[in-house]
């Protein structure tokens, strides 16, 4: 089945709006947003020989340096892809034309772009930032629901967020469709986290691949993670201070999600890929890196791997619905599945159960959250109980 995602941040680009700098890690669907959704005709992509691919042919900088004059000139639209390549005096050209046209730069390079917003850029005041992340809930949701039922559609939505692994969907369930991918499509993962450090200009080093795949193991504690990396003899000393700008980066790089702790300074972190979630998970387990286990062999693994990213999906979507943020509560004597807070006041907390509904699951979560002055909220695959809702209920309210 084909899909197409139709996403919300087209309206905001395609717009006669501000000039835009389009933004984000690779592989989040940034080119087919701008090229198949936004429908804007005056594409150019900087390949990295420094040639350019405009109108299904290769042009020199010279003829597209021309042609986007000319194109502004006429107030037309006008896309740069990996406008990073280019140097900054000519770029500084094109903002001689501002306010005329609609000049639209898109790049890959989180620290690159981020230079373009400093004191001294000749780009600052010309663009406007629009960050492209993952696929929204509410826009994947929207995107599978026509062709899947309600419970498939909630499981799939959880990981085709990650555009590049709709292409990889070929109908089947989803923890046989997790295990292909995270078996045959492995070496796909590790180029793609290849790629960003590559695009970066940094090495993938012993430190930023032992904190993801620390992470990806399931160590969200910074201390834990500095004593492991000591232990190892990667970082000097256990302070967390030798590993935190490391962890800034990767979330910079949207590679780390930092989850806030409830009533906490500290934060959950986990990789903000549930794909890559499971496949570290698994290789700390199975080894998968260098084999290629069965389906039986992991399935009772798999099965709860992709519970728990179903649970953080379903997180998600409630805190974009109420327009909240999740966080985590973790304490000696109970643990939501998660919470959502507006302005630090507690909103939301969710169970999320992916079974059949009991009621002695209601039941026990309606006690435990009893004294929370809050809406409280248990999700089943299946079944329509008293006090609960299922994945019908959840697709029916968007």
């Amino acid at each position: 089945m084909d899909y197409i995602i139709r996403r919300s941040e087209a309206r905001d680009i395609r717009g006669k709006g501000p000039w835009l700098l389009v933004y984000g890690r690779r592989k989040t669907g940034k080119t087919f947003l701008l090229r198949n959704l936004c429908r804007l005709r005056n594409y150019f992509l900087v390949k990295r020989n420094l040639s350019v691919f405009f109108d299904d042919r290769e042009i020199t900088l010279e003829e597209m340096s021309r042609r986007v004059k000319e194109l502004l000139n006429r107030n037309e639209s006008v896309v740069i892809d990996e406008f990073q390549r280019l140097e900054e005096g000519l770029l500084e050209e094109f903002t001689l034309l501002h306010p005329r046209g609609n000049l639209i730069l898109s790049g890959s390079s989180m620290r690159i772009v981020k230079r373009f917003f400093e004191p001294k850029s000749a780009l600052l005041g010309f663009l406007t930032p629009k960050k492209i992340s993952f696929i929204t809930p509410g826009d994947i949701i929207k995107g599978l629901r026509e062709k899947l039922g309600p419970s498939q559609t909630i499981e799939l939505a959880t990981f085709l967020r990650e555009p590049w692994l709709v292409p990889l969907f070929g109908g089947e369930n989803i923890l046989e469709f997790v295990y292909n991918v995270v078996t045959k499509s492995k070496f796909v993962i590790s180029s793609l986290m290849g790629e960003i450090f590559s695009e970066e200009e940094r090495e993938l080093g012993r430190k930023y691949e032992a904190i993801l795949s620390l992470v990806g193991s399931g160590v969200w504690n910074t201390k834990q993670i500095a004593s492991i990396l000591y232990s190892r003899k990667i970082i000097p000393d256990p302070s967390v201070t030798h590993i935190m700008q490391y962890i800034k980066n990767l979330e910079e790089m949207e590679l780390l999600e930092a989850i806030r702790l409830f009533n906490s300074r500290s934060n959950f972190y986990r990789l903000s890929s549930p794909i890559m979630n499971i496949f570290y998970y698994l290789d700390s387990r199975y080894n998968i890196g260098s084999r290629e286990p069965s389906l039986e062999e992991i399935r009772p693994t798999l099965e709860k791997l992709i519970n728990l990213e179903i649970q953080n999906f379903i997180a998600d979507m409630f805190a974009e619905r109420i327009g909240g943020r999740k966080e985590y509560f973790i304490s000696p004597d109970r643990e939501f599945d998660f919470i959502i807070t507006k302005r630090n006041k507690l909103e939301v907390v969710g169970e999320v159960k992916w079974k059949g509904a009991e009621l002695r699951d209601i039941n026990r979560f309606m006690k435990t959250t009893m004294h929370l002055p809050c809406k409280k909220v248990i999700v089943f695959r299946s079944g329509n109980l008293k006090d609960s809702v299922n994945a019908e209920d959840i697709l029916r309210d968007l």
